[in-house]
């Protein structure tokens, strides 16, 4: 358990890790939506792949199970992996199967509002000058996490949410 928390939290690391120093080049030019998915996709899949049309049939099988609501996937191929980004309930979402069409995770975008109340309570509580820049829930081995990057005039900050609390994970200052 403890292993899987680890696992789950450095996945979180690695996915949003990078994005805070490309928000930070990149917040004049307009391009903040680009630097993220650009960030969530180079720690993903290897963007030079070619798109696959058509997916392992094991994780498409799994995928139309698991996400019968979702709409325009796209589908990327890494060895013997499959990787989806698609809407899910209107949510941007991408997900990584193995080459047995086994969920390895799912990472999707969230609201301030869809994320977990004791979380967002806390943001609005001891973070009440910040403003949320991105929140993303991580599903990973059965379990939940989630991170917001929040911004206030003098940085940013990186919060971890799991069951275990809040924890901040980076601090950025301008």
């Amino acid at each position: 358990m403890k292993r899987q928390l680890k696992t789950l939290s450095a996945a979180c690391f690695l996915v949003l890790g990078g994005f805070l120093p490309s928000y930070a080049q990149n917040r004049y030019e307009g391009t903040v939506a680009k630097a993220f998915n650009a960030t969530i996709l180079m720690a993903l899949v290897d963007i030079n792949k070619e798109t696959v049309t058509e997916a392992n049939p094991a994780a498409h099988s799994s995928f139309s199970i698991l996400f019968p609501n979702a709409t325009e996937p796209k589908w990327t191929q890494k060895d013997t992996y499959s990787y989806v980004s698609f809407l899910n309930n209107g949510r941007k979402a991408t997900a990584s199967f193995s080459p047995k069409g086994v969920l390895n995770y799912v990472i999707t975008e969230c609201s301030l509002e869809q994320l977990p109340k004791l979380f967002n309570r806390k943001i609005r509580k001891s973070y009440a000058g910040y403003w949320l820049l991105q929140a993303t829930e991580i599903q990973a081995y059965g379990q939940k996490a989630y991170q917001a990057i929040l911004e206030n005039a003098s940085g940013f900050i990186t919060l971890k949410y799991t069951t275990d609390g809040v924890e901040c994970i980076r601090n950025v200052i301008k």
